[in-house]
């Protein structure tokens, strides 16, 4: 039986009097949409059920979605729950003031669904991982789940499905022909697909404008090989600055951010980096700095995230970065000699 038929068996099977769907904090459409996608399966299974969907924060680009599909969800909860479905992230660190509540909850209670990175907590915290890398997005999985089956969404959760591929998967940069048939299916029953584009377009707001200025500002400029790094330093909007100094010309942004008692670092990077030098930043460096700074860290190859529950010197970790970053490529090119 392989890991999705397991999941498949944990989501339709067996008797469950409550059970919580979460994603990671800020929820950005892919996360909001792959939870409504697992709620519609479940009410389809467990009518009965009490399923309640955690949500800590929303990223400007969700709001439109959540206003939408017109859902409600909590905030905070303290239940104990006899399923857990944990969408989008495999990262402790990443649940947000759901953290505790989930790490509450024994092993056999939790599964995951996501395309990031595998880390130690989806390989050894829970029953169920299904974690495949390869994927667009998670909605692309949960909608998938649907599809086997045999289980129709109406038209307000299909444009709210695909709304979440095509911002996960940047409007299909990445596409495959199970991704395609998967869309044709959605096709066949009616999705909007001008409306599922729309519904997660939205023009920056003035505090998300000010900190991309803020941040190209504030750049540090390294020059590894024939690659561009930059390094800068912003509070809030990280994955937003990094995108913005891409546009600027950087093969790779590394935002650092710090708050009490927590240091982040997020990085994006050019598909051709990752190309040319093999590095994948979710599994080479946000990893590999996770166990060096004692904090949680994944992603994809060229979008991925570090959270490090205490307070690091920016000079300390960008060092560790940047010589992390330096000697991976200088290794790339001693081979290609």
């Amino acid at each position: 039986m392989t890991v999705k038929d397991k999941l498949i068996e944990k989501l339709t099977k067996g008797s469950y009097n409550s059970i919580a769907i979460v994603g990671h904090r800020s929820v950005d459409p892919d996360a909001v949409s792959s939870a409504y996608g697992i709620e519609f399966i479940l009410r389809n299974f467990h009518p009965e059920s009490s399923i309640d969907i955690l949500i800590d924060g929303v990223s400007k680009t969700a709001t439109s979605m959540l206003e939408y599909y017109s859902k409600p969800y909590l905030t905070s909860s303290e239940k104990k729950y006899d399923l857990i479905v944990i969408v989008d992230v495999n990262v402790p660190n990443q649940l947000g003031v759901f953290k505790e509540l989930v790490l509450s909850h024994d092993k056999e209670k939790l599964v995951i669904i996501d395309h990031h990175t595998k880390t130690d907590f989806s390989e050894n915290s829970v029953s169920i991982a299904f974690v495949e890398e390869e994927r667009t997005s998670a909605t692309e999985m949960v909608s998938e789940i649907i599809f086997d089956l045999n289980l129709e969404p109406d038209k307000k959760l299909l444009n709210t499905l695909l709304s979440g591929i095509i911002f996960d998967s940047r409007r299909f940069f990445s596409l495959n022909q199970n991704l395609l048939s998967l869309i044709d299916k959605m096709f066949k029953i009616g999705v909007d697909y001008d409306f599922a584009v729309r519904l997660n377009q939205r023009d920056y707001d003035q505090s998300t404008k000010v900190a991309r200025i803020k941040c190209a500002s504030r750049l540090h400029l390294h020059k590894i090989k024939d690659f561009l790094i930059v390094w800068s330093s912003i509070g809030s909007h990280e994955g937003s600055s990094a995108r913005a100094l891409l546009d600027l010309g950087a093969d790779v942004a590394l935002i650092y951010s710090r708050r009490k008692n927590e240091t982040r670092l997020n990085v994006r990077a050019r598909n051709v980096f990752h190309i040319s030098t093999d590095i994948h930043f979710g599994r080479d460096v946000m990893k590999v700095l996770s166990e060096k700074f004692n904090g949680d860290g994944g992603g994809h190859s060229t979008a991925a995230a570090l959270n490090i529950p205490s307070e690091i010197e920016e000079s300390e970790i960008r060092k560790a970065t940047l010589s992390l970053i330096e000697k991976m490529i200088k290794a790339k090119s001693n081979l290609k000699q």
